[in-house]
């Protein structure tokens, strides 16, 4: 009897287990069922893995074989920007033209595709990233300094506030009137062909499940929240601070670490078991070892190289798809805070029942930049949503428009409720730091919003006030970040000859006001000679009017040259070579009748629109004449010259010299 009991239970359970593997196969049935004709996949044609991976995805998710697209690179990792335009960029558009380039949305790039092309200031940026602006709509040119210009489809959150811009699909976007041709951009890669494989098996797994089973780990630095900026490095708590509190209201249990530490190291929990989801900070090029991650688990961490390198090493990115993660991201190089994807946001639309490529994207700042994004951008880890987010319900927030501003200007405050305010309205009282705000406003009764303005003061740093309403036992509050008007100089180049003039373009937080901006210039050496004033046009915020103008050294010599505008302060700096690095003969000795070369090496590379006549001259022009002249065009730093010596010159050493750009140098020439 026992024994029957014993095999009826099995039975139960292996019949239960039957019936749950049953439904996820015809769930994924279903979902290959599905024709993705918005995708095109891009796979490297020099590697037979590249193609295995590309083939599995489009077969499991049901992508037209004509939505295949080959590319040949001359690496699978990093690439110049000659490399990328004619064998990535040129190749894709080939692509997309034959499909229509309107009809896709999403380029997801198959294993061993090069991911880092040498492009943008700081000369390493995300493949991923320039293929989503491959038609130069977004911007034509790499930024200075940062980019400066937010991607189209990206949406600000406020998240002190609570306030976050409503979501839109990739898909509503692009069938926008006004919505400018951009990508959203994908990879299956990793270790190996098998990790990248199997990104899109975990997602579609997970989707029949009902999304990934586990729990969520967020991981802060900076402690208790309250009263301090959303600004700076806070931004990335805060923005880490809503995602607990959006996983928490979504019924998702989350353990939340608000020390110095990460995850995996002391005080910091040791262990993140059953890992769904996670976010946090800060460990560079490092991956600690706390996690269990689940089926169709999700998680980034903040780290300037997390996808320095996608397929070994310490890096993040690697170990986190070594040991299971689904879907991850990461900068290639120093993204910047501004520029990760802000977890807030992002698992904010996730709990929407936004994909995972929609959801990511709408939270990355800008383009062109240093981001990838791994793993199948289709993947909708928690399905139509979750209550309260979907539908989402309204709450009570403050929102500043704009929140980023040049101090000095003007500026809204918005107050939302979660319900109308009563028959009498909601009076708020006002405070903020630094500048005044109106001491009361009301939401009037049966009403959700009131707002007010108010005008912020000049600032000569970046600075970041709050601003408190309170009514009753409900206080909101939010930032606003102010800004100088001046931001930076970027000098055309950084190391110059003596006699060549370096163009510098000046950037500004704003726009110039009427009559210009009037801002002063000094240099602390007198080898890079700038003007004691120069004037930023009125409206403009991008000048490139200032010259900074150099004379002759006998050795290098750097100038920092400090501008100043109300205040604020911004610099550079210029390192001022010799015009002539070197000067030679070769051969030293010559017979009579028989030449040599005279070899000039200029002090930097002669630049774009500038040539380097160097002048010559012979001691003794009758046994070893030389040409009065030699040119070095731009974008060389070479040059020579062919001096032949007359029959009757033996036993003569003659003095060459070579004067260019207020430096000689001389070299001798021995006649037997």
């Amino acid at each position: 009897m026992k024994a029957s009991v014993f095999l009826v239970r099995n039975l139960t359970v292996i019949s239960a287990r039957a019936i749950g593997l049953l439904s996820v196969v015809l769930l994924l049935q279903v979902a290959r069922g599905q024709s993705h004709n918005e995708v095109l996949v891009v796979y490297n044609s020099n590697y037979s893995d590249s193609y295995t991976v590309a083939d599995h995805y489009m077969t499991s998710r049901n992508i037209p074989p004509g939505n295949l697209c080959a590319i040949a690179p001359l690496a699978n990792d990093f690439m110049t920007l000659s490399d990328y335009t004619a064998n990535v960029k040129i190749p894709i558009q080939a692509c997309l033209t034959a499909l229509g380039k309107k009809s896709i949305l999403y380029i997801v790039m198959s294993y061993l595709t090069p991911y880092t092309v040498a492009a943008g200031p700081m000369n390493q940026a995300a493949v991923d990233s320039y293929l989503a602006d491959i038609w130069d709509q977004y911007v034509s040119q790499p930024f200075y300094i940062v980019p400066s210009l937010t991607q189209p489809y990206y949406a600000d959150s406020q998240s002190q506030g609570n306030s976050y811009t409503p979501f839109q699909s990739f898909a509503a976007y692009r069938a926008g009137a006004r919505s400018i041709l951009i990508y959203n951009v994908w990879r299956l890669d990793g270790p190996t062909e098998a990790i990248a494989s199997a990104l899109v098996d975990h997602a579609m797994q997970a989707e029949a499940q009902g999304g990934p089973s586990g729990q969520a780990c967020i991981d802060r630095r900076f402690g208790d929240l309250t009263n301090l900026p959303d600004d700076a490095y806070l931004s990335g708590d805060w923005d880490l601070y809503q995602a607990a509190v959006f996983l928490q209201q979504a019924g998702v249990t989350v353990v939340e670490d608000t020390n110095g530490a990460e995850f995996g190291t002391a005080p910091a929990p040791l262990t993140c078991p059953d890992t769904a989801f996670y976010s946090g900070w800060y460990s560079y090029y490092n991956y600690n070892d706390a996690f269990t991650w689940q089926t169709g688990a999700l998680g980034w961490h903040l780290d300037s190289v997390a996808a320095v390198n996608l397929r070994g090493g310490p890096a993040w990115v690697p170990n986190a798809l070594l040991k299971g993660i689904t879907v991850t991201t990461g900068p290639v190089g120093e993204p910047y805070l501004q520029g990760m994807v802000r977890p807030g946001g992002a698992f904010r639309n996730l709990l929407e029942g936004a994909s995972v490529g929609d959801a990511f994207l709408r939270n990355t700042r800008w383009l062109k930049w240093q981001i990838v994004y791994i793993g199948d951008p289709l993947y909708k880890p928690f399905g139509t949503g979750r209550a309260p987010f979907s539908p989402l319900q309204p709450v009570n927030s403050l929102q500043l428009t704009p929140q980023e501003i040049v101090g000095g200007t003007n500026a809204t405050g918005t107050i939302t409720l979660a319900s109308a305010a009563p028959a009498g309205g909601a009076t708020f009282a006002l405070t903020a730091q630094y500048f005044p705000v109106p001491p009361v406003v009301t939401v009037p009764g049966g009403a959700t919003k009131a707002s007010f303005a108010y005008t912020t003061l000049p600032v000569s740093q970046e600075i970041g006030p709050m601003i408190f309403a309170t009514s009753g036992a409900l206080t909101l509050q939010n930032t606003t970040i102010l800004d100088p008007l001046l931001a930076a100089f970027v000098p055309a180049l950084g190391t110059t000859m003596a006699g060549i003039p370096v163009g510098v373009t000046t950037i500004l937080n704003g726009r110039a006001p009427v009559g210009g901006a009037v801002i002063s210039l000094v240099s602390d050496n007198p080898a890079v000679i700038v003007p004691a004033t120069y004037t930023v046009p009125a409206g403009s915020t991008v000048t490139t009017s200032l010259t900074a103008n150099t004379i002759p050294v006998s050795s290098p010599v750097t100038a920092n040259i400090t501008g100043t505008y109300q205040g604020a302060t911004a610099g550079f700096s210029i390192t001022v070579v010799p015009a002539i690095a070197a000067f030679a003969a070769s051969p030293s000795t010559i017979n009579a009748g028989t030449s040599t070369t005279l070899q000039i090496q200029t002090g930097t590379v002669v630049p774009a629109g500038y040539s380097a006549t160097i002048q010559l001259s012979s001691s003794d022009p009758a046994s070893l004449p030389v040409p009065a002249s030699t040119t070095i065009p731009a974008g060389a730093s070479l040059g020579s010259v062919t001096a032949t010596s007359s029959t009757g010159s033996s036993g003569k050493t003659v003095t060459i010299t070579a004067t260019y750009g207020g430096a000689t140098m001389t070299t001798t020439v021995t006649i037997n």
